[in-house]
């Protein structure tokens, strides 16, 4: 499984999870809708994590390397997602100070 890019927001995500810069928006909630599936799939990611450390504990695989990938994927997705949440707060912060 790869690691998908980074994501537009300019774009709707494509079936394979990555983000798409050239489309156009087809409706009002645009924006909302791709960082709702961007935050799905950091969830889905993060669930992927927790059942590769609970088959580990159970012992129904011996296969430490990947368990450590998928929770290190996990790890980059949500910080990848916090980092895009930062840097939209700290925009719409500089928006709201511009004087009109």
């Amino acid at each position: 499984m790869a690691i998908a890019p980074l994501p537009s927001v300019a774009g709707a995500p494509q079936p394979g999870g990555v983000l798409s810069v050239g489309q156009p928006a087809s409706s009002g909630g645009t924006f909302a809708r791709v960082l709702g599936q961007f935050l799905g799939q950091v969830g889905q990611q993060n669930a992927h994590a927790e059942q590769a450390v609970s088959d580990l504990a159970l012992g129904q695989t011996d296969n430490l390397h990947n368990v450590v990938l998928e929770v290190s994927k996990a790890d980059l997705a949500f910080r990848l997602f916090l980092e895009i949440r930062n840097r939209l707060s700290d925009a719409y912060q500089e928006v709201m100070k511009m004087q009109v």
